[in-house]
Parts: structure tokens; C-alpha cells; sequence
């Protein structure tokens, strides 16, 4: 994606659910990020300055860090998470518009979703994005061995998001307002066309156009996945406690039997295994047990 079409937040604040009170100030008046979004800016500047500093492209961190299908195929899997946390060397831009989208998109939906979900959104869309990178490659649509580095898969599913979340919302698109909404289908289009026909930068456009069809998804069903995931959370936890409750009724009838063996024909009579029984019921009542 080119300077000139990397969106960014434009106009008043909108009214963001979630969160709590107003943001604070940061540099220059600006609202402060949330945890997730300035950590994962941290996170890629840090990267970047490491890479530059320690060869550039050449790095044995960058090298070790950007996603190549071929790689990836003999093992390598961690590519598939990091390299959207690295840039080119050759042109700070490509970092410098991934962060300000990053900042200006980011933070209306970390107060949505809250710190945690987003953290699991962001690395989410990053993974969903480079498959389809990864898909066309294998198939033979584009090269198979050209590595492919960059947040924008993750910022470009934050945009999807933000664009049903919060359709009032606009930005800058060239120079521009216009509503978020109308920046995602020119988006979509322009990827789709420069897929198609094997355009520049075609790879990165296959992240940008599935990092952006998942967090347009996201905006739509995310509710019900967090809810589905809530739900099975709630009736796990539930399960566990039910069978730990099954587990104690067992243990006290056990111990009921064996006391009235005891009253019965005195303790003597009790075998290896059940004095142990008894003796771990009496410890575990010491120690205050679980209660359910």
C-alpha cells in the first residue's frame, strides 16, 4: 500500500463503547494509545531499529523473521506470526503509515474489545491474512520464494472492524475525508484488481485484501464468537466443578463405608488401601479442601 492510501483517523472523536473515561493526553495533545496498540507499535519500531542497526535486510533477525511460504513449509512456522512485526529497510514510510493507521484505528477498537480481546484479534487477522498469501503462492499464482513483511494485514483487519463498529467514522484517503466505509471498498477493489493481475507489492495485497475481509467479518459475527467462547469457557468450568463435586460425594460415601467397618469390627480389620483412604480424607480435611 502507498503512503498516499493509507488511511488515517480524520474529524471529531467518535463515541466508543467500552473503556470507560475519555483517553488520556499524549504528545502534542494527541489521546494516549491503549496497552495493545502501543506495545505492538513498540514492538515493530523496536524490531525495525534492531534489523537496521544489525544489517538491515540483510539481518540475521530479519532473515530469521519474515514469513517465505518455502520456509515455512519445512518447519519454520513461527513466520507466520512475526513477520508483521518487521518492515522493509529500505523505506521507513512502509513502517511509519502501518503505525500511524495502527494508532488512529487501533485505539477506537482496543476500548471496544478491551485490551485482551484485541491483543487475540491483531494476532488473529495477522495469521488469516499471510494464509491467503501463503494459498496463492502455493498454488502457483505468485512466486513461491519472495518474502513478504508487515503489519499492514493486521492494521487493514482493524479498518474492517472499525468500518462496521463505527460506520460514522471517517478518514483521510489521498487528501481527502472521506467515510470509513467507502475507504474499505476502495481498498478491497484496489487489491482484488492488483491480485488479479499479478501487480507490485501483489503478495502484500493478498494479506491486505483477507486481513481486511476478516475484520469486516470480525465487525459483523465477532459478538457471537466471543459470546460462543464465553459460553464454552462458562461450561467447562462448570463441568470441572461438577466432577470435582462427584469426585467429593464419592470420597465421603467411601469414607461412610469405611468408618462403619471401623464401628463394626474395629480398625484392625481395615485393609492397606483403606486406612490410606482414610488417612488422605483426614488430610484433605485439614488442609481445608476444595468446596464446591
Amino acid at each position: 500500500m502507498s503512503w498516499e492510501q493509507r488511511p488515517y483517523s480524520f474529524g471529531h472523536e467518535p463515541q466508543y463503547g467500552g473503556g470507560g473515561g475519555g483517553l488520556r493526553s499524549w504528545f502534542g495533545g494527541l489521546p494516549a494509545p491503549g496497552p495493545a496498540v502501543k506495545w505492538i507499535a513498540l514492538v515493530n519500531i523496536g524490531l525495525f531499529v534492531l534489523c537496521l542497526i544489525s544489517g538491515g535486510a540483510k539481518s540475521p533477525i530479519f532473515s530469521a523473521l519474515e514469513m517465505r511460504t518455502d520456509l515455512v513449509f519445512r518447519g519454520q512456522i513461527w513466520r507466520l506470526f512475526t513477520f508483521s512485526y518487521l518492515h522493509s529497510q529500505f523505506d521507513i514510510g512502509h513502517l511509519l503509515f502501518n503505525m500511524i493507521g495502527l494508532y488512529f484505528l487501533g485505539m477506537p477498537l482496543e476500548r471496544h474489545l478491551g485490551t485482551r480481546r484485541f491483543i487475540v484479534f491483531y494476532t488473529v487477522a495477522g495469521f488469516v491474512s499471510v494464509l491467503m498469501y501463503v494459498f496463492v503462492t502455493a498454488i502457483g499464482w505468485l512466486d513461491f520464494d519472495v518474502p513478504i513483511v508487515g503489519a499492514s494485514g493486521g492494521v487493514l483487519a482493524v479498518l474492517g472492524a472499525v468500518a462496521v463498529l463505527f460506520p460514522a467514522m471517517q478518514v483521510v484517503l489521498v487528501l481527502f475525508p472521506v467515510p470509513i466505509r467507502t475507504a474499505a471498498v476502495i481498498f478491497g477493489v484496489l487489491y482484488v484488481f492488483n491480485l488479479a493481475t499479478r501487480g507490485a507489492n501483489a503478495g502484500g495485497d493478498a494479506c491486505h485484501l483477507a486481513g481486511l475481509a476478516f475484520g469486516i467479518v470480525y465487525g459483523y459475527r465477532g459478538h457471537r464468537w466471543t459470546r460462543a467462547i464465553d459460553d464454552w469457557r462458562v461450561n467447562a468450568q462448570r463441568r470441572t466443578i461438577e466432577a470435582k463435586r462427584r469426585e467429593l460425594a464419592e470420597l465421603e460415601a467411601t469414607v461412610d463405608q469405611i468408618l462403619d467397618k471401623v464401628h463394626r469390627t474395629g480398625i484392625g480389620s481395615l485393609t492397606k488401601r483403606e486406612k490410606q483412604i482414610l488417612e488422605d480424607a483426614s488430610r484433605k480435611q485439614k488442609t481445608g479442601g476444595p468446596r464446591y
